[in-house]
């Protein structure tokens, strides 16, 4: 008898523990996290061109006004324009606070890998689309334009998956293209970090 008593209070407090567990990782609920979620994706828009579409304005080596301006480039970065001193973005450090306003911590790994700390080739170069020393900030002429074209999505379709916890929360969207109108469905991550949450995958 008190074999059996110990056996259900066991089962009982396992049962307790799976119910808070379960209770603990549940995903929050959409109308608590919409308006964050499309204020990051809206956000991102900006971030697609400059990581993977024509990037920041330059001074290009031929212009004229450049020269004018006293812009001479130096002969180690042939591969490299001069940032528009208008842009935007005049750092790396201006670049990368944007970022993390906007990005997961392990979404800017892959960033701050492809743009910004060089990924190194089967030549042993690194290639960087963002340079910058003492002087100037700089684009790399190679820096591939992905043509993106602006994407359009439909948030009152937005639903959270099933698959989605209490920091990891992946959500279905309809969306679309201006260069291609048929609307689709896709998915979107976020984490949760640092008391806020981020965008973990791209928007474009």
């Amino acid at each position: 008898m008190k074999r059996a008593i110990i056996a259900g209070i066991c089962i009982l407090l396992m049962s307790c523990c799976l119910l808070l567990t379960a209770c603990s990782s549940k995903a929050p609920e959409l109308c608590d996290v919409k308006d964050r979620f499309i204020y990051l994706i809206e956000q991102s828009g900006e971030l697609n061109v400059l990581f993977f579409g024509k990037g920041l304005p330059t001074y290009k080596r031929e212009n004229a006004l450049a020269l004018r301006r006293g812009i001479y480039y130096v002969d180690t970065l042939k591969t490299y324009d001069n940032v528009r001193e208008n842009s935007k973005y005049g750092s790396v450090a201006d670049i990368k606070e944007a970022a993390q306003k906007i990005y997961s911590s392990k979404y800017l790994e892959q960033i701050y890998e492809s743009a910004i700390d060089g990924v190194v080739t089967g030549e042993g170069s690194a290639y960087l689309r963002f340079y910058e020393n003492e002087d100037w900030l700089y684009q790399s002429v190679n820096a591939t334009d992905f043509g993106l074209s602006q994407r359009i999505y439909d948030y009152s379709s937005m639903q959270i998956m099933d698959i989605s916890d209490e920091h990891n929360v992946t959500v279905t969207i309809d969306s679309y293209t201006l260069s291609d109108p048929r609307v689709r469905e896709v998915k979107l991550s976020f984490v949760y970090e640092n008391g806020n949450w981020y965008l973990d995958s791209p928007t474009y």
